[in-house]
């Protein structure tokens, strides 16, 4: 299983959140956070990181729930 940050939304476009999300061993996405996450890290290098790695999730297709069948909000 693996994981990234995504950029996600929950009510039809009307608002972005960026959410952990995770992936099956085939690589599709089976669950994600439910509250959407901050950036966080113990130094200023690991904040800097967590927020590029936020960023990258800006390149990324936006995820909705359709994203993740079988799962409710």
């Amino acid at each position: 299983m693996s994981w990234n940050y995504r950029v996600m939304t929950l009510d039809g476009g009307q608002s972005y959140e960026i959410h952990e999300v995770y992936y099956d061993n085939a690589g599709k996405p089976n669950a994600y956070t439910m509250n959407a996450v901050k950036p966080f890290g113990e130094d200023l290098r690991e904040l800097r990181q967590d927020l590029m790695w936020m960023l990258k999730a800006l390149d990324e297709p936006i995820l909705t729930l359709q994203d993740f069948p079988g799962l409710e909000e």
